[in-house]
């Protein structure tokens, strides 16, 4: 697969104005999208973390599970 073909994969559809993006800006553009991903991934994660933290620790666990689901194995 080509850096054109991921980005649209990433972005859930063709998008117009990619291409007129060289190649180098195509893998560029999907690397930023990749790592702004990552980021976004560890922030909520963090983020779960800290909210749960005011509850006895008994709790935590399944009060993950019951609020956010798959999420709370972040």
């Amino acid at each position: 697969m080509t850096a054109r073909t991921d980005l649209v994969q990433e972005l859930n559809a063709p998008v117009a104005a990619a291409e007129l993006l060289s190649e180098r800006e195509v893998t560029d553009l999907l690397a930023l999208f990749r790592a702004a991903r990552k980021t976004e991934v560890t922030a909520v994660a963090t983020a779960i973390d800290g909210m749960v933290t005011v509850l006895p620790r008994a709790f935590r666990g399944i009060a993950k599970r019951i609020m956010f689901g798959d999420l709370s194995e972040l």
